[in-house]
């Protein structure tokens, strides 16, 4: 049940953000084009933070003595 609660609400985000960057653009192909290039890149940018997230959270692993 939270698996989809979350699925529903990242759907919304990412339709929230194509209407966001299609704002004001008339033509709808053009508009749809600019709001979902804006979501890639909104999207990539927390691909890239969570990857930079996980490799620190690996790091401090290693790190640590064993047995903790």
């Amino acid at each position: 049940m939270l698996q989809q609660y979350a699925g529903s609400i990242g759907t919304a985000a990412m339709a929230v953000i194509i209407a966001i960057g299609g704002a004001g653009i008339q033509n709808g192909a053009t508009a749809v084009l600019s709001g979902s290039r804006l979501a890639f890149i909104v999207l990539f940018c927390f691909t890239v933070a969570i990857a930079l997230l996980a490799f620190a959270l690996l790091a401090s692993l290693k790190r640590q003595p064993p047995g903790r």
